[in-house]
């Protein structure tokens, strides 16, 4: 019994120490946080929207011979830059050299021929006009020399159309661009406007096509009328790849998906942009002079919307604003004067009613109160 009373009496005389800890304790709030300030930038900003585009050539050629023979080589590297009018493939040119040949000859003939039945027409215009000879013999004569023009004009013609065909045997790069794989090698025989050798795609400059909804309709007019720049990127990195100017709208919305397609095009003079490539398109749908911006970091989400940390005289206050776009790391805002501070980056123990200090400056004592606010602004 005397060691139970003792316990009650040392029990009795500790409870007021307790309940001081206690007080004191919850007295006692959270510790300041050391913050930084930073204020909103005035500056230019563009809105962008993106969307998946698909890179297409401008022009793109298939090389087919247009006379038929044995092909005798190549003459470009497969995959690589071509010119225009460079020579890519070569028909042996036997045959159609044969068949000039033939022609020439037949044009020497012709003209032979041709100025033998004037000669005789001259000869027999002075002998008709004294009776001489019949007006149906020099009607005759005049009629063979006419012949032999016509057979020189005909002979003449078929010297030309065998060195066109003669030119065919040489192949040339209709257009400057990339150049596929050669689909025929040399010594296998082409079929004239049927053999397909080869593919160019011009790649500078180049296009991208995508779709945008109707409801930004009005902004693609308004970037392709002032020629704002379209950002391009690579689809999954986010690289950027190049830069668009806005070309074509097409005429009319889709029915089905409520879309219009459009066209940018992009020098690619660094032939970033392949053919056929899905990239992400951004198209400029706003720009704002001196926009507020701060880093997307210093902006909070509650359960009431968007805000952010302010400390006036050292205590965290949440202030309400509204996020009208991010754009990579910055977010463009409103509700905040120029010349607010903001706490970036904000600390996990940050909340409204904490007390917070600046670098280089003394930590002020614990806070008497430190219930934490749930919900942000």
């Amino acid at each position: 019994m005397k060691a139970h009373r003792w316990g009650a009496i040392a029990l009795f005389l500790a409870l007021p120490l307790f309940l001081s800890a206690c007080q004191k304790a919850e007295r006692s709030g959270p510790a300041p946080v050391q913050v930084t300030l930073v204020q909103p930038k005035a500056q230019d900003m563009i809105h962008y929207e993106s969307f998946l585009g698909t890179v297409t050539p401008l022009q793109t050629v298939n090389i087919v011979p247009q006379t038929s023979g044995q092909l005798a080589s190549l003459s470009f590297t497969q995959g690589g830059m071509v010119q225009q009018g460079q020579t890519l493939f070569t028909i042996n040119p036997a045959q159609a050299a044969a068949t000039l040949a033939q022609a020439r000859a037949n044009l020497a003939s012709a003209r032979a021929t041709a100025h033998y039945n004037q000669t005789l027409v001259e000869q027999d215009q002075p002998l008709v006009e004294k009776d001489f000879i019949t007006k149906q013999s020099y009607a005759q004569a005049v009629s063979q020399a006419q012949a032999s023009q016509a057979q020189v004009a005909a002979d003449a013609a078929a010297v030309q159309q065998a060195q066109i065909t003669l030119g065919y045997t040489r192949i040339t790069a209709p257009i400057s661009g990339r150049i596929g794989m050669a689909l025929v090698k040399p010594g296998n025989l082409v079929v004239a406007n049927q053999t397909q050798l080869a593919t160019i795609n011009q790649i500078s400059p180049i296009g991208i096509n995508f779709q945008i909804p109707q409801s930004l309709l009005g902004a693609a007019r308004m970037a392709k009328e002032q020629a704002w720049k379209l950002m391009v990127d690579d689809e999954k990195q986010g690289k950027s790849l190049d830069t668009a100017i806005l070309h074509i709208i097409d005429n009319s919305v889709s029915a089905t998906t409520a879309t219009v397609s459009v066209q940018a095009q992009a020098d690619n003079a660094g032939a970033g942009l392949w053919p056929g490539e899905f990239v992400e398109v951004r198209l400029p749908v706003q720009q704002v002079k001196q926009a507020l911006t701060l880093p997307v970091a210093a902006v909070q989400q509650g359960s009431n919307g968007n805000f952010v940390y302010q400390a006036p005289k050292g205590v965290v206050q949440a202030t309400p604003v509204q996020v009208l776009w991010e754009d990579g790391q910055t977010a463009v805002i409103s509700g905040l004067p120029v010349d607010a501070q903001v706490i970036d980056p904000v600390p996990a123990r940050v909340y409204a009613g904490v007390h917070v200090f600046l670098p280089g400056q003394k930590a002020p004592a614990r806070t008497e109160h430190g219930h934490r606010h749930a919900g942000g602004a």
